[in-house]
Formats: C-alpha cells, sequence, structure tokens
C-alpha cells in the first residue's frame, strides 16, 4: 500500500526523493492486437497477421515476414524506428507513406495497410507499413551477383517505369 500525503510522508520532504508509487503498471497489448519479439524488437500488430518471421532492417525501420490469415498471402510489414522522434522523421515517415498511397505501378511495391497499435496520437510511436511480399530487393540482387548490361539495362528501365508514374 503507497504511502499517505501528509506532512510525515518522506515524499513530502523538501529535498526528498523517496516516495512508494507501487508496482509499474503492465503494458496492455490493444484489443485486436498480439506482440511478439523478433531479434530484440517488440512487434505489436493486429491479429489477423500471424507467424511473423524476420526480414531484414534499414536505416529507417526493419522489416518481417508475415501470414495474413484470411488468405493464407506472405506479406512484409516494417516497422519505422522513431517515426516521430523529430520533425525530420515525422516528415521522412509521412513521406515514405504518402509516396507509397500514391504510386501504383508494377515496378513499386504494392501497400496493403498501415496501422498503429497506439490509441492516440499523443502517444503514436509505433507505425507499421504492409506490403506485397517480394521475391527480392534491388540492394540484394546487386550483392549477390555481378550484372551484365543486359540486366542494368533492364533495372534502370524499370527503375524510370516506376518514376513515370
Amino acid at each position: 500500500m503507497g504511502m499517505s500525503a501528509t506532512m510525515g510522508d518522506p515524499a513530502n520532504i523538501p529535498g526528498s526523493f523517496i516516495a512508494d508509487f507501487g508496482p509499474a503498471p503492465p503494458e496492455i497489448t490493444p484489443q485486436g492486437y498480439h506482440e511478439t519479439e523478433l531479434n530484440k524488437t517488440k512487434w505489436v500488430v493486429p491479429q489477423w497477421y500471424s507467424t511473423l518471421r524476420p526480414l531484414g532492417e534499414g536505416a529507417y525501420g526493419v522489416v518481417c515476414t508475415a501470414s495474413y490469415e484470411p488468405t493464407g498471402e506472405r506479406v512484409a510489414i516494417k516497422k519505422f524506428f522513431r517515426p516521430f522522434q523529430s520533425t525530420i522523421h515525422a516528415k521522412r515517415t509521412y513521406r515514405e507513406l504518402k509516396l507509397l498511397r500514391t504510386l501504383q505501378h508494377d515496378n513499386i511495391v504494392e501497400m496493403i495497410d498501415v496501422f498503429t497499435p497506439d490509441p492516440e496520437a499523443a502517444s503514436l510511436n509505433n507505425v507499421y507499413f504492409v506490403s506485397v511480399l517480394t521475391g527480392s530487393d534491388l540492394q540484394n540482387i546487386i550483392k549477390i551477383q555481378q550484372l551484365t548490361d543486359e540486366q542494368i539495362q533492364l533495372l534502370v528501365y524499370q527503375i524510370l517505369r516506376g518514376l513515370k508514374v
């Protein structure tokens, strides 16, 4: 039981830092979401995304694969790192989501869903973006093999087609 707020309590003595706040409140997973940990990162995702597996990590977030339960389709889920830590982070997050929502093309990954488990804008710290799971990304293709001139031409063509939108 915590202390009462009377003059004799250590918490009310000037310069005293002694206080009994009781045990820390438990973190509550929002209704309709489930929590899991992958590579030391906490994921809180809607229940219809299951079987999460780590996929990769970039400068702005970490990515996992998941199964979309209603259809069994495999998807990629990106969790943004500190999306609203600063104005720069917020603009970066907004720009990526806005572009992916606006640009719809065969050569640009398709955004399926955006969600947050955070209940209020004031506590908004987690943003997740769901896309179609692709076989690979450009960075992996370049790392794995030496590309021929024809392959480079095809990649540049596909990038330009995506930008034409």
